[in-house]
């Protein structure tokens, strides 16, 4: 991976970590507020922030799990492959002497 991408990757986790943040913060600071009635704007937006945290929560879970079932498979089939083709006498470092 590039420098580049690296940053990039490192950003957005933490441009992510800080929108999860906030929105934790904003539940935690409005969960006693006096409610005006139906077309409470906080309400509304505790609404939209519980929806977000919901969404990212299981798309996190289901980025982890997709990752971790890509990593077993692999780990599973690599291995195999890799013992066929170290299996030679050069590998092995056998000396051919007559």
């Amino acid at each position: 991976m590039t420098k580049k991408f690296r940053f990039m990757v490192r950003l957005l986790a933490v441009v992510l970590a800080v929108v999860m943040l906030s929105s934790a913060v904003y539940l935690a600071v409005e969960a006693d507020h006096d409610c005006s009635g139906d077309d409470c704007a906080i309400c509304r937006q505790i609404s939209i922030c519980e929806n977000l945290l919901k969404s990212l929560g299981l798309a996190g879970a289901a980025a982890a799990i997709s990752a971790a079932f890509t990593y077993t498979v692999c780990r599973a089939i690599l291995p195999c492959a890799e013992m066929n083709g170290t299996l030679t006498l050069v590998a092995l470092k056998v000396k051919l002497s007559n």
